[in-house]
């Protein structure tokens, strides 16, 4: 059976991949829809990076592209100073932190940044913050249910971007049921350098794990950024696949990772024309078994039926932790649910 066509959005997100993975073939864009590509690329977090490839290659892109870019690049610089700030300010305190996801993704930023420290007392966010000008969101039943903390700061000033800084307590998952895999984390991260200052990122293979932990497990959509950081660590020539299989099957992560891969693997398939994934990790992670049909793109993401995963998912993870005797993570899945639907019922009543 020949595969369906495919999509315009599909199409845009093929060129995506091609030139932000290596493609050195100038793109044809005369009768491109550069609005849908903007929106496309700024919504997936990969449009300061294509806007750069793009001039390398000598394309001239439309205004808008290249304004929309511009400022994507001063939130990207806003993030830098941002992250600058909060080394120093822990680094004074003695607070262990690091940085899981912004700095894959920059110079992109994306909705909000993700710092993770390793206490689990909210109560440290005074210090992490000291000499910002930061404003709480209001908790949430979901944010205290993960164990996470939002603020809105601008680390330039009024004038300048202001962004959305999430700071997790010593818990990752969309529940916070994962603290075990949050100390590896620590453990395990390395050190990276990004214009003059040293921070803490994870490990290849922890990254690799904790998006199989967090990209659809809680979640309605992932992105064109998710897919593109995902190749780039499943080519690592050296990636220990052995210890990311251990890894989550010792943190409960085994079912989220190999429904996260199989998706990965089918757009690579789809959009690039072959699959990502060894065959060793492949047949290990049994792939077939997991997700239903195939992710569609739209320029808000790739959509999933994320309903039948999520509670798919938590059952899983529900019965492993109360088998464990893990009586957090098992109250914490539990409560999730409700967070969600207060969460819900909170937008539709401020529509």
């Amino acid at each position: 059976m020949n595969a369906a066509p495919l999509t315009r959005e599909e199409r845009l997100g093929k060129l995506v991949l091609e030139l932000l993975t290596g493609g050195t073939t100038r793109p044809e864009l005369d009768r491109a829809d550069w609005r849908l590509l903007t929106n496309l690329a700024g919504s997936h977090a990969v449009l300061a990076r294509l806007a750069t490839r793009l001039g390398t290659l000598g394309v001239r892109a439309p205004r808008d592209f290249v304004s929309a870019a511009g400022a994507e690049r001063a939130r990207a610089a806003a993030m830098l100073d941002l992250l600058r700030h909060l080394q120093a300010a822990c680094a004074r305190h003695g607070i262990a932190w690091m940085v899981p996801k912004a700095l894959q993704r920059y110079p992109d930023v994306g909705d909000d940044v993700d710092i993770l420290v390793c206490s689990r007392r909210a109560s440290i966010d005074g210090l992490v913050l000291e000499g910002l000008s930061a404003t709480a969101t209001p908790p949430t039943i979901a944010m205290r249910v993960a164990g996470s903390t939002e603020y809105t700061v601008a680390p330039g000033g009024a004038e300048g971007p202001r962004l959305l800084l999430d700071i997790h307590h010593g818990r990752v998952g969309s529940a916070g049921q994962h603290t075990g895999f949050a100390d590896a984390l620590a453990r395990n991260g390395r050190a990276v350098t990004l214009a003059g200052t040293v921070f803490r990122v994870p490990s290849p293979e922890d990254q690799l794990v904790l998006q199989g932990l967090e990209k659809v497990s809680g979640r309605r959509r992932f992105h064109l950024c998710d897919v593109l950081q995902t190749i780039q660590v499943v080519q690592e020539p050296r990636l220990d696949w052995d210890y990311v299989l251990a890894t989550v099957r010792a943190h409960g992560g085994w079912e989220g990772l190999s429904c996260y891969l199989r998706y990965v693997d089918g757009v690579h398939t789809r959009l690039l024309g072959r699959e990502l994934l060894p065959a060793e990790p492949r047949r290990a992670l049994a792939l077939e078994g997991w997700g239903w049909g195939r992710p569609q793109l739209g320029a808000a993401g790739f959509q999933f039926p994320a309903l039948r995963v999520t509670g798919r998912l938590f059952r899983r993870q529900l019965g492993r932790a109360v088998g464990a005797g893990n009586w957090d993570a098992a109250l914490r899945l539990s409560l999730w649910p409700l967070g969600m639907i207060a969460a819900r019922l909170g937008r539709v009543v401020h529509a």
